[in-house]
């Protein structure tokens, strides 16, 4: 009896082992699977992180920071001048307080009628605060040049004999026929006279860097 009872063991186990193995299977997929799936999802999350059409409010705060950082210079009338790193999406006003704000001898002419604090900046941008003592210096400058200026007509006064236009003299109609010049710049750049260099139109945010590179060799004092 117990010889017939031990030669239906295997048959018995057999029975046992194909009755729990499809459980067996699954389990051991789960834990198969699931790393691979984490993987994934992981990935997806860091690709969301860096994805620069995200929300500002969406991305975690480190992967913002590596996503959107920008180095800006800042010169003259303020209390800390240098290079700063700022978020992507900085305001000049952003600028200026890691700068530690103006400093007491800044042109507040300039301060109050020219520099734009909502304005956003870019990865290498250059700002330049004048000091009062520019302005003063541009005012001695205007009188140098103010019986030209009281005295002149339409055209002919504002280009000289080599026939560049007078940044200082122009009217509103022939800045407005230099490259990359509209109403608005040309409105600008009358409203921001005198000018003591031509460089002062970049100094004085007047205009970009890009368009007084284009138009620096039609222009005059």
């Amino acid at each position: 009896m117990l010889i017939k009872s031990i030669n239906h063991w295997p048959q018995a186990i057999f029975r046992f082992f194909f009755r729990f193995l499809p459980l067996a299977l699954i389990v051991a997929a789960f834990f198969i699977v699931r790393p691979a799936i984490d993987s994934l999802r992981a990935s997806a999350e860091m690709l969301e992180c860096y994805c620069p059409s995200c929300p500002a409010d969406l991305l975690p705060k480190t992967g913002q920071n590596q996503l959107g950082l920008i180095k800006v210079d800042i010169s003259g009338a303020v209390v800390q001048p240098g290079i700063y790193q700022l978020d992507l999406g900085s305001r000049q006003a952003d600028l200026l307080e890691l700068a530690g704000g103006p400093s007491e001898d800044v042109s507040q002419v300039f301060l109050t009628k020219t520099f734009n604090l909502s304005q956003e900046l870019s990865d290498g941008d250059k700002v330049y605060l004048p000091y009062a003592w520019e302005e003063e210096w541009r005012l001695v400058a205007l009188d140098e040049v103010g019986s030209s200026t009281e005295q002149a007509t339409s055209a002919p006064a504002a280009n000289t004999q080599s026939g560049l236009i007078s940044i200082n003299q122009a009217s509103a109609s022939e800045l407005e026929t230099l490259p990359g010049i509209g109403e608005k710049r040309a409105e600008d750049i009358i409203t921001n006279r005198p000018y003591v260099q031509l460089e002062d139109l970049v100094s004085q945010n007047v205009v970009s860097q890009s368009v007084f590179d284009d138009l620096k060799n039609l222009i005059s004092l």
